[in-house]
């Protein structure tokens, strides 16, 4: 499981990479061409929009896998290590459920927004909504091994 994780992480990672180059040379060529022949890529704003939030879920993936998402681990510092350990595994407990309820969830938003096109681009609403399940799946499949591990501490 760790190694077909770190072979998605590199995945991911170069994903967002390469994203995040296209929405600079999107936003530059947009403002390039807007400066000099007063004529504006028409596209460049829903596109933008749909790749930002695809990587916006993608990266929420890697904030799992890095444990670099917020938390307020200062309330555990007087705690027992089993206490810490127990309030880990809960936390990572409730997260799972949250990023796989929201995930499911969000078919409810892709359904709807079906046949709906977005104004500039050949692409219907659901692409963008997409990145709900998508983003979920990932970073529900990286909050499960972290509690695979967290029972097993002597493996670390």
């Amino acid at each position: 499981m760790t190694r077909v994780l770190s072979l998605l992480d590199r995945a991911v990672v170069a994903l967002l990479g390469l994203s995040l180059l296209t929405l600079v040379l999107v936003g530059g060529g947009q403002i390039l061409l807007r400066v000099t022949i007063g004529y504006p890529l028409p596209w460049a704003t829903e596109f933008s929009v749909v790749l930002m939030i695809w990587a916006t879920m993608l990266t929420g993936y890697v904030g799992v896998r890095r444990d670099s998402h917020l938390s307020a681990d200062f309330l555990g510092l007087s705690m027992s290590d089993r206490t810490r350990r127990g309030l880990r595994v809960l936390a990572l407990a409730l997260s799972l459920g949250f990023v796989v309820t929201y995930g499911w969830q969000s078919r409810l938003v892709i359904d709807a927004m079906e046949g709906i096109p977005f104004t500039s681009i050949p692409l219907t609403q659901p692409v963008l909504y997409w990145s709900l399940p998508v983003g979920a799946a990932l970073m529900a499949m990286a909050l499960a091994e972290k509690l695979w591990r967290e029972r097993r501490p002597q493996e670390r």
